[in-house]
């Protein structure tokens, strides 16, 4: 049973309506191994920003996945998970741990049990966890890919359309600054031609009053002088 082998490695601490632990009912002060928070890198992204690995934590439904794989492929006879059962059942008795685990042997020893057959088939159990980390990885990639590549395709468009709109930018501020001094010499280009014009009408009208006045005053003179007005 899933719940039976899942004792075997994690160690479950009951909490009262207060939220307040439970003390143990076990005699001995030695625990079973509590199975400790192992860090997962999280995928490196393409982006020179991605954020570090963070420590994950011991989460049931991780646990239950890796205990089902292992109770799927459990050996037949006394194995490894027999024996951690054993010395887990040795647990409230007053010995140390090598004890136990010397005791625990003892008893398998009666079966024809060898220290290699139990290495041999802790490591056959080491090798499933290593497969379903397999498993995990690949789905855990594709789930990058999915959510994060996509996204991560968006951003490198996104920053080449800011590279390109930049560049544009540059370029229209030197187009701007041609302009401005275009614009500048044009302006004292019709500065220069608006005082010639102006300089001009002044000459022009000068030289027209010059001959008028004198036009008029010969006109008078002639009134008076010849006709004695």
């Amino acid at each position: 049973m899933l719940k039976n082998l899942k004792s075997l490695f994690i160690v479950e601490d009951d909490t009262n309506s207060k939220g307040q632990k439970k003390a143990s009912s076990k005699k001995s002060s030695t625990k079973p191994p509590v199975q400790k928070p192992v860090k997962e890198e999280s995928p490196r992204p393409a982006s020179p920003s991605a954020p570090k690995p963070t420590s994950g934590q011991v989460q049931e439904k991780f646990t239950n996945t890796l205990l089902q794989a292992i109770e799927a492929n459990n050996i037949d006879g006394f194995d490894y998970i027999e024996y951690k059962r054993a010395i887990q059942n040795m647990g409230e008795m007053a010995m140390d741990e090598a004890t136990r685990y010397k005791s625990a042997y003892a008893m398998a020893e009666t079966m024809g049990v060898t220290v290699d057959h139990l290495i041999k088939t802790a490591k056959f159990y080491v090798g499933v966890l290593n497969k379903e980390e397999q498993k995990f990885t690949e789905t855990l990639q594709r789930q990058v890919q999915q959510k994060i590549g996509q996204r991560q395709d968006h951003i490198k468009g996104l920053e080449d359309a800011i590279q390109h709109k930049t560049q544009q930018i540059e370029q229209l501020k030197k187009e701007i600054e041609e302009h401005k001094k275009m614009l500048d010499k044009t302006n004292e280009e019709v500065s220069g031609v608006q005082s010639k014009l102006n300089e001009t009408k002044g000459n022009f009208d000068a030289s027209y009053l010059h001959i008028k006045n004198q036009l008029e005053e010969d006109i008078r003179k002639m009134t008076q002088y010849l006709k004695g007005e």
